[in-house]
């Protein structure tokens, strides 16, 4: 089931962070494994969840739901690998862990797999809606459309067909709303503007992977062109990824209209985020009077920054 809706598993973010906390701690006190039974016994007791209503014997009623929420978002993550997990228990990973690298771990747990993004309804509605949102231009800072979560499944619907061929759900539905716009929050792909408006920014999410990318070059500058290339092997979502590619053709199944950024430009959402990390002083971008590669950068106020090249501060 879903993880962006709000009634199935994995989708507690409370859960999943008190859980994903309560681990961090222990680690630094001890390598051992805590039992799943205890960490549900120990921090969900049923008076929790007692409701005001009774029942036909008079007996107060027990909130099912909430009472799920735990055992289902530890089950759920474990799936996804986000912790060490054996016969014992689980544990974090590393003394590391902590909750300012939540986002990235999750990030990493996620596209450590290959989905279909055609059938598949558990993790894969949450990339198929980070995919979509990154595709459209209006929703970025560049666009200047910022939009509350109650429009999500009105956007989604906008441009992503209801179902695919075997009947499952493509488009997300109202349950699906807020979820997901806490995980764009969470995971780094959306940025929150004032009390109820949200835009499509993906720097926290690209600066994850900035030292993966340039690991892999002996010096400290590659071309916009490879930087991307290795940004979507760690996360195809972007210009040109896979399942970026995948949704981009969805879309236009759905809006005949609707066109993808020409070759040479990059999209708003891309472009923002690469700005914001080279004004966050993360990255320099270059532009080499030789190079014959060079791409187009839209920024906000109809700016256009033209780039080739992308350098690590401060070298690896």
């Amino acid at each position: 089931m879903s993880v962006i809706n709000n009634a199935h598993s994995g989708s507690h973010i409370p859960s999943l962070i008190f859980v994903d906390r309560l681990l961090n701690r222990n680690i630094i006190k001890s390598s051992e494994f805590i039992s799943i039974k205890s960490i549900i016994s120990q921090n969900s007791p049923d008076s929790l969840f007692i409701d005001e209503m009774k029942d036909n014997e008079g007996n107060f009623k027990i909130k099912d739901n909430p009472k799920k929420k735990l055992p289902e978002t530890l089950q759920f993550w474990i799936k996804q690998g986000l912790w060490d997990s054996s016969t014992e228990g689980i544990k974090a990973f590393s003394a590391l862990s902590n909750d300012f690298n939540i986002h990235a771990r999750i990030v990493r747990s996620v596209f450590n797999k290959t989905y279909d993004l055609h059938t598949g309804s558990s993790i894969e509605p949450l990339i198929r809606g980070m995919c979509l949102f990154l595709a459209i231009e209006e929703i970025t800072f560049s666009g200047g459309v910022f939009f509350k979560h109650t429009e999500i499944p009105t956007i989604s619907a906008r441009y992503m067909p209801e179902r695919s061929k075997d009947g499952t759900r493509l488009s997300m539905n109202p349950d699906d709303r807020r979820r997901f716009a806490e995980f764009g929050l969470l995971l780094g792909f959306m940025e929150k503007i004032n009390k109820d408006k949200y835009v499509v920014d993906p720097t926290r999410l690209i600066k994850i992977f900035l030292y993966d990318i340039f690991s892999e070059t002996s010096g400290d500058s590659i071309s916009i062109h490879d930087f991307i290339k290795r940004l979507n092997s760690q996360v195809p979502i972007f210009d040109g990824g896979k399942y970026r590619v995948e949704i981009e053709a969805l879309m236009q199944s759905k809006k005949i209209d609707w066109l993808p950024s020409p070759s040479h430009t990059l999209s708003k959402s891309l472009s923002h985020a690469l700005y914001r990390l080279n004004l966050e002083n993360h990255i320099y971008l270059d532009r080499l009077s030789d190079s014959l590669d060079a791409v187009s950068l839209p920024l906000p106020n109809g700016e256009t920054r033209t780039v080739s090249h992308i350098r690590i501060v401060g070298g690896k």
